[in-house]
């Protein structure tokens, strides 16, 4: 070997500490794949009984004993090479839930493997002393070989390192009672504690749960149950075969390997007369065999792939809707598609800011999972609001709510319209919002909307972001801070939008110094004079404010004076049609609105319809 390259780049494939090939690396010797089992000793001591026994398993070869490529001497890199398996060990496979083992795996498994034990047994080698189902791998035609057998003076008086030592010390889940209880037991192993050793991979086989089932005990619990039943009431401590759902004969196959006293155990000739039933499914014919097992492999891959492709959609689903949740619907589609997403010019948008008033003091007061609770509710109740209206949550940050009305898809001048009629609801719904860890207090918005125009773009690679640029969005943020509690503070921009939609009573506020643009005329929104859906209706008023002589009429709910209301139904009752009398009944049907926004304190906008209330045709004049 000293002539020869091993190519060793290719990383481990079996690189999990249970496997107890943590040591071990995969790659080439002239042209092969092979396993590189690194030994950690300074130097080799090639006496003349070590090049012996790698003469002897050097010429061994059977279909189930995986070949001894070689070993090289020079350090560091002493290790041994034998050959590579691409499915991993049996304890590998084992531990592959999305395969299905039926009777006739299992029944191939199990006769590969006590014809490659009594092929050792009956070798110069004698036994193989360190039996467990990661020393078993199969190979890529489902055949069972077993390695890591012989070797024992090459191997012995290593300098293992910590990790390495964890990983060897599971090896005792598969070793015999009396080698644990020995001192220095011998460094081949027994012929009669391999037996052992093959009913604990017998029950791993059936079981797929493990060498000694699940939950799996501790390695100490293991080792002081096994080495002293007598301190347990004289009571054996073997894994749960009785949990498993198998013939008798294998049950009592197991038993008869796991017996306290060694020469009570089977040899595995006999064991393999004992699970000849095991084996009637098999053909005699090992390609027959081979054919079949090769076909179920087949079907059951090809329903692995199934549910694997549609769990693949599934979280392709889920993937695509949360990018749906932090991007507008046209843009995520876009980003999806693989298409680059330009940044666009809109004319004109209108654009809301919030924040909650007095935040900072209540968090001052409030521990972090309560502020974090506080802002999760009062967002949750937010969005289940702005799912009504055409408008795109852009972000929150802290306190700060920010929505957008007109992009990415254009909607005319309708976008003034839903910011408004949004501003008014999200309002409302603060007013009867409960602080869980503080119920006798509330919360108080103070609400800022502007029109105009902005860029739009995705900006960034990771978390990605759907961003706002312009004046459009400074200025917006400036009429919330420069606005007051529980009212909606509108740019004078915004507010020409709403007069050309109408139905929107807004009143001025004046000149307001606002930072980086000077005196800016704002205003303030009262409510709507149009009926909305949206809002709830309010209590029913006193017989008094229905209107007489009219039929299918909604009780004047709205209008808090009774005034203005029974004049204009004693006026709908009069005979009086010449024009001087509408203009004095559309007269008193803007003193009732006034009179009600007066008596909400211009805090609620009445939600009102005259129209719907008093129609045209049903005026009796």
């Amino acid at each position: 070997m000293e002539n020869s390259k091993i190519e060793s780049d290719v990383p481990s494939l079996m690189d999990d500490p249970v496997t107890g090939r943590t040591q071990s690396k995969v790659g080439f010797y002239k042209g092969n794949a092979v396993y590189i089992y690194h030994v950690y000793k300074k130097s080799i001591d090639l006496t003349r009984s070590l090049r012996k026994e790698m003469i002897q398993i050097r010429e061994m070869r059977h279909e189930n004993i995986n070949p001894f490529i070689g070993a090289c001497v020079d350090p560091p890199n002493i290790c041994i090479l034998t050959l590579f398996s691409t499915r991993g060990s049996l304890q590998d496979v084992l531990k592959n839930s999305d395969l299905h083992l039926d009777t006739m795996f299992i029944a191939s498994l199990v006769a590969d493997l006590v014809k490659g034990m009594i092929y050792i047994h009956d070798s110069e080698i004698v036994s193989h002393g360190n039996l467990k189902s990661s020393n078993c791998i199969v190979d890529n035609r489902w055949m069972l070989k077993i390695t890591d057998f012989g070797l024992h003076e090459f191997r012995a008086n290593q300098d293992l390192p910590l990790e390495v030592q964890e990983t060897r010390s599971k090896a005792i889940m598969w070793h015999a009672p009396e080698l644990l209880k020995t001192l220095n037991p011998p460094a081949r192993g027994t012929q009669k504690g391999d037996v052992y050793s093959f009913g604990i991979i017998l029950f791993e086989i059936l079981g797929r749960q493990g060498p000694w089932g699940l939950p799996e005990p501790s390695l100490k619990y293991i080792e002081d149950r096994v080495c002293n039943p007598q301190h347990y009431g004289g009571e054996l401590f073997r894994p749960p075969a009785h949990k498993l759902d198998c013939p008798d004969y294998i049950l009592q196959c197991m038993e008869e390997c796991w017996q306290e006293n060694p020469d009570d155990r089977p040899d595995f000739k006999f064991i393999k007369v004992k699970l000849r039933p095991l084996h009637m499914g098999l053909n005699a014919n090992i390609f027959d065999n081979m054919i079949s097992i090769m076909e179920k492999y087949a079907c059951n891959l090809e329903s692995v792939v199934k549910d694997r492709t549609n769990q693949l959609l599934e979280e392709k689903k889920k993937t695509e809707n949360l990018l749906l949740r932090m991007l507008p619907k046209p843009v995520a589609e876009q980003l999806l598609r693989g298409e680059k997403v330009e940044a666009e010019s809109f004319d004109t948008v209108t654009i809301y800011f919030s924040d909650i008033v007095g935040f900072t003091s209540l968090s001052a007061v409030s521990t972090p999972l309560q502020v974090v609770d506080l802002l999760n509710d009062l967002y949750t109740c937010f969005d289940s609001i702005i799912g009504n209206y055409d408008v795109y949550k852009v972000e929150t940050i802290g306190d700060a709510y920010m929505v957008v009305s007109g992009l990415p898809i254009r909607n005319g001048n309708r976008h003034a319209g839903e910011i408004a009629s949004l501003a008014l609801r999200l309002r409302q719904a603060i007013e009867t919002f409960e602080i869980r860890h503080r119920p006798n207090e509330r919360l108080s918005l103070r609400i800022g909307i502007n029109s105009g125009p902005c860029v739009a773009g995705v900006v960034g690679l990771k978390m990605p972001r759907y961003c706002l640029f312009g004046d459009t969005v400074n200025t917006a943020s400036r009429m919330e801070s420069t606005g007051e509690a529980m009212k909606i503070h509108v740019s004078e921009a915004c507010k020409k939008v709403l007069d050309k939609l109408g139905g929107y009573i807004l009143e001025e506020r004046g000149l307001v110094q606002i930072k980086g643009k000077g005196e800016m005329r704002t205003y303030w929104l009262l409510g709507k004079e149009v009926y909305d859906p949206l809002f709830p209706p309010k209590p029913s008023p006193p017989s008094s404010y229905y209107s007489r002589g009219l039929t299918n009429k909604r009780p004047f709910s709205d209008f808090p004076s009774e005034n203005s209301v029974e004049f204009a139904s004693s006026f709908t009752n009069s005979s009086n049609t010449n024009d001087s009398c509408l203009s004095l009944f559309h007269e008193c049907k803007k003193n009732a609105k006034n009179e009600a926004i007066r008596a909400n304190g211009y805090r609620s906008a009445p939600v009102i319809n005259f129209n719907e209330l008093y129609p045209p045709s049903n005026f009796i004049i």
